[in-house]
């Protein structure tokens, strides 16, 4: 089947845009606080807490107060009221950062003390007030604490209260419609990230073949029994292909996770429908020789030894930035991953014996690089959705590099799509 729109195009996209800017493009906090939230029809607001004022009337009044821990229970209650309905991701957070301190305070008290009953009261209705938040809404603000997080340099896995944990279980509890619609709007901000005037054109056409593909992924789901990821649905007829998208939802870097993660798998798409790959979605021609897939293999893996070591140079990346990063640069190479998925799928009985050979036969003339033969492509273009959103400088060394590389990838896909030879990598003379 055949999609609607051109790869490399543009068009408009529904319900949701980024603004155009001239001088950069908008932060993740400021584009997903914004936009994100706008598709949240429904704010539940939190009943059957007591106020401020509740709270220290029923704690003994003013008398002496500020001696006391209580203190600290007081500024955490404070500080969640000082949060509007509009922002239950944080109000959540709040929420937990109430909890602790009520139970510290009663730690602290041995478990009695004037104070102590009404402390206890006060953990008990800010527990409960959690589960009565809208989860959709949690999820998105979340992203946006998160986003804003790592717009101040700071770790985003150093929170203690956890919103990357916390916006995963808040995806969980979502029905399925509703994840579903929720997933393809995000899919719709990748998309929206060409009306951004800063974003560089590699990046673009990039998006815009990505774009393409998006009609054939039918079910949009949190991962049943299994990790997250693209798959082929079996029972779809050869020239009608849908997917399955088990999407991952511990956004532990925000939007820029999140859009990256959707990038990724759905370049397996297109892949896929460019190479007329088998189910396991491999990066490589249908047809190539055994010799041509292990110049493509060192191809690829010397441009991410080339990227790794761009990115050593570079001082413009914080800590975590840098883990995530290395984290593709070493997912897109690990050996013997080709191998191991066409051994998997072959006894799951999604490809056939002729196909598994084929497979683990490429896989071994790619020596150590045979994931490069599954999942370059895909963390190339996974990573360009992280620098941009990131706001990296486009001067930047590994920047410049990966844009690069990922428009090598890109042509090797529009020229097998176009029916042309894939051009494959010039094969070494033979002695």
């Amino acid at each position: 089947m055949r999609t609607h729109e051109v790869a490399g195009q543009t068009h408009d996209t529904p319900q949701v845009t980024a603004a155009r800017s001239r001088s950069g493009p908008r932060s993740p906090g400021s584009f997903q606080g914004t936009a994100g939230n706008a598709v949240v029809a429904r704010m539940v607001t939190v009943s059957r807490m007591m106020t401020e004022d509740q709270f220290t009337q029923g704690t003994g009044g003013t008398s002496r107060r500020d001696r006391s821990q209580i203190t600290k229970v007081d500024g955490a209650l404070a500080a969640f009221y000082a949060l509007p309905d509009t922002r239950p991701g944080a109000r959540l957070l709040a929420l937990k950062d109430i909890v602790s301190a009520c139970g510290d305070y009663v730690a602290h008290k041995g478990g009695a003390g004037s104070r102590v009953a009404g402390t206890n009261r006060l953990g008990d209705q800010a527990r409960a007030a959690q589960g009565q938040l809208d989860p959709e809404g949690v999820f998105r603000d979340l992203l946006t604490v998160i986003d804003r997080t790592m717009e101040e340099g700071k770790h985003p896995g150093l929170d203690l209260r956890d919103p990357a944990g916390e916006a995963l279980r808040a995806s969980q509890s979502l029905p399925a419609p509703r994840f579903d619609a929720m997933m393809r709007d995000f899919v719709r901000k990748l998309g929206a990230l060409r009306e951004d005037e800063t974003l560089p054109e590699e990046t673009r056409s990039v998006i815009g073949e990505l774009m393409a593909v998006v009609p054939l992924v039918t079910v949009m789901q949190y991962p049943q029994g299994g990790k997250g990821g693209m798959k082929l649905d079996p029972a779809a007829a050869e020239d009608d292909p849908a997917f399955t998208f088990n999407v991952d939802t511990q956004v532990r870097g925000g939007t820029s996770f999140l859009l990256g993660h959707i990038a990724h798998e759905l370049t397996h798409v297109a892949a896929h429908q460019a190479f007329g790959s088998s189910p396991v979605m491999e990066l490589v021609q249908s047809g190539a020789t055994d010799q041509e897939v292990a110049a493509l293999a060192r191809e690829r893996q010397q441009t991410l030894a080339e990227l790794k070591a761009a990115l050593a140079g570079s001082a413009e990346f914080d800590d975590f930035q840098r883990d995530m990063l290395e984290e593709k640069l070493v997912y897109g190479a690990q050996p013997l991953k080709l191998e191991l998925y066409a051994s998997t799928f072959e006894k799951a009985g999604k490809i056939t014996a002729a196909q598994k050979e084929r497979l683990v036969g490429w896989g071994t003339a790619a020596g150590n690089a045979s994931g490069t033969l599954v999942e370059y492509d895909t963390v190339l273009n996974q990573m360009l959705i992280y620098l941009h959103m990131w706001r990296t400088s486009q001067d930047n060394p590994f920047y410049v590099l990966l844009r690069k590389a990922a428009q090598a990838a890109f042509d090797r896909r529009s020229r097998a799509r176009a029916g042309g030879p894939e051009d494959q990598p010039a094969q070494p003379p033979q002695g």
